[in-house]
């Protein structure tokens, strides 16, 4: 249970990390306007400054965050919830980082 607590932040806060270090890095051979809004109408809708794009690895740390103060909370007995919600910060985290690699690979 520890060790996937462990996994788990570690993984979501270095994710994270990454990504905002890769944004930094490559501020200046990205085009201004990215992809990002894909739920939206298609067009400028859609688009997204630098600044915006920090979006990404700000969720990976409030979902990390939110389900590790809820799991602290959490009575010993209900092990499989507290499991479950770590697994919950783990995989959004590796979606979010998917979503991440697939727009960034779309201009590198």
């Amino acid at each position: 249970m520890q060790k996937l607590l462990l996994l788990t932040t570690v993984f979501s806060m270095s994710a994270a990390a990454v990504i905002t270090l890769s944004v930094l890095v490559f501020f200046k051979d990205l085009p201004e306007p990215l992809p990002l809004f894909y739920s939206l109408p298609w067009g400028e809708r859609q688009l997204a400054s630098h600044a915006q794009f920090l979006i990404i690895p700000a969720t990976i740390v409030l979902i990390a965050l939110v389900n590790l103060i809820v799991s602290h909370q959490l009575h010993p007995s209900q092990s499989f919830l507290k499991i479950a919600l770590h697994l919950v910060s783990l995989v959004a985290a590796v979606v979010l980082i998917i979503t991440f690699m697939k727009i960034i690979f779309i201009f590198l």
